[in-house]
């Protein structure tokens, strides 16, 4: 399964209270202007062939990059919600990486975050 795919399934099974959707690859264009939602977005970074061995590679280095977009009107502590993802994702034996810090979208005036989770998936050959 995509990374991403992965990421989205265990983000939506964590109900983690202040997330309201979380879309894969872009947001649906009839939600772009919502700012009445925390929406999380998930996207790849890179896959990379690892672990080599018998001139062959045995797993998958992967990278996705998680951006949250928070409502408007925040009713939560951001930096709640960003602890809660990193812990879900470090308990699923992902790597929280590089985090680009909190900047607000010039379009929606939302306060947004970025940042970046890897794993190693082994193959099954």
């Amino acid at each position: 399964m995509l990374a991403v795919l992965e990421a989205q399934n265990m983000i939506n099974s964590a109900n983690i209270a202040g997330i309201d959707n979380v879309y894969t690859f872009n947001i649906p264009s009839e939600m772009v202007e919502n700012t009445d939602q925390t929406i999380v977005l998930i996207t790849d970074a890179n896959t990379n062939p690892a672990v080599y061995g018998n001139n062959d590679f045995n797993a998958l280095s992967r990278t996705i990059e998680i951006q949250v977009f928070y409502k408007k009107d925040l009713d939560i502590d951001p930096e709640q919600v960003e602890v809660q993802l990193y812990k879900l994702f470090t308990n699923d034996y992902w790597n929280v990486g590089e985090n680009r810090g909190h900047t607000i979208d010039p379009d929606t005036q939302q306060i947004t975050t970025t940042f970046y989770v890897n794993n190693l998936k082994l193959l099954n050959n």
